[in-house]
């Protein structure tokens, strides 16, 4: 059984040496370069990967491009991989392989099918989530399903753990369902699109702080898109502040002085910021202002158009 793997982030980087390791004779790797994948924060180049386990590495712009097309027809794959590659694949790649195209989405589809499901689980306060790979059709993440596990969320699981996550079940998936596969054993369990939900695409606007919601809110935020994603972020006087790490949060227990106001810095030491929020106080770990601006007790958080505001 010929396999043609595409990908071109840090989990198929995991990916791809547990495909070979449990015996599937990859054909060749096709991934993009890091100028053609500039939207992904976690890309990778696959092509050291794919040298070092001898495999041919194809760079390509466009799936879906008739030079790419023409590219998979002549390597003749019995099925493709797709672990981690954000374009649509088109119909007619999808009818080439005999097995078909086989993806991966992490989520317990057909719950949260969509963009971004391991920060949205975080943003959404989700407790359980997990790891699907599923056959590819025309639908978005809508395919039959071949293998499926899922994790639970804690309170201080941030996108780094997660990832971490579907690493341990992506070896722990390709382990049991690749040999069904190979012996033409492998299950097809249709989604039941009537529990389908979909999450949204994000952008980097709605990786802002809004001082002013929930403690809790702001948390989820943070740990959302924490590495390998780009962080969230705030403004002092105009200058982005990167926001990386948090401590889970503390509740008011009293009424605030008035003079504090949401987003103000309430206390700086040794490194962390202890900021007052809509409904208390939250903890910053780590955070990286962009231009290097001190940060200290008084400082004033918020939108972009409070440049000037100072506490």
């Amino acid at each position: 059984m010929k396999i043609l793997f595409v990908g071109g982030v840090d989990f198929s980087r995991h990916c791809l040496p547990e495909v070979v390791k449990h015996g599937g004779n990859v054909v060749g790797v096709m991934t993009v370069s890091r100028n053609d994948a500039s939207f992904n924060s976690d890309y990778v180049d696959l092509g050291e990967t794919a040298s070092a386990l001898g495999i041919p590495v194809y760079y390509i712009k466009k799936i879906r491009s008739p030079e790419s097309v023409e590219l998979i027809r002549s390597l003749s794959p019995d099925v493709i991989f797709v672990f981690g590659f954000s374009q649509l694949i088109s119909k007619e790649v999808l009818s080439i392989p005999r097995l078909g195209c086989i993806g991966t989405h992490p989520a317990l589809l057909p719950r949260n099918r969509g963009r971004h499901p391991l920060i949205w689980a975080l943003v959404e306060g989700l407790t359980r989530s997990g790891l699907t790979f599923f056959y590819l059709d025309e639908g978005a993440d809508s395919g039959d399903i071949i293998w499926q596990e899922p994790f639970t969320i804690g309170l201080e699981d941030d996108a780094s753990t997660l990832y971490e996550k579907i690493r341990v079940l992506a070896s722990k998936g390709i382990a049991e369902f690749l040999p069904k596969l190979m012996n033409n054993t492998a299950p097809r369990i249709p989604q039941d699109s009537s529990q389908a939900t979909y999450w949204p695409k994000r952008s980097a606007k709605d990786g802002e702080i809004h001082w002013d919601q929930p403690s809790m809110t702001i948390y989820n935020l943070i740990r959302a898109l924490a590495r390998p994603y780009p962080g969230s972020h705030t403004f002092l006087q105009g200058e982005k502040i990167t926001v990386w790490k948090a401590l889970p949060p503390e509740l008011q227990s009293h009424d605030a002085p008035t003079v504090e106001r949401p987003g103000m810095v309430v206390e700086a030491s040794r490194g962390r910021l202890r900021v007052r929020t809509g409904d208390g106080y939250l903890t910053i770990l780590e955070y990286r202002p962009t231009n290097g601006s001190e940060i200290g007790s008084g400082s004033q958080f918020g939108p972009e158009t409070l440049a000037g505001l100072r506490g």
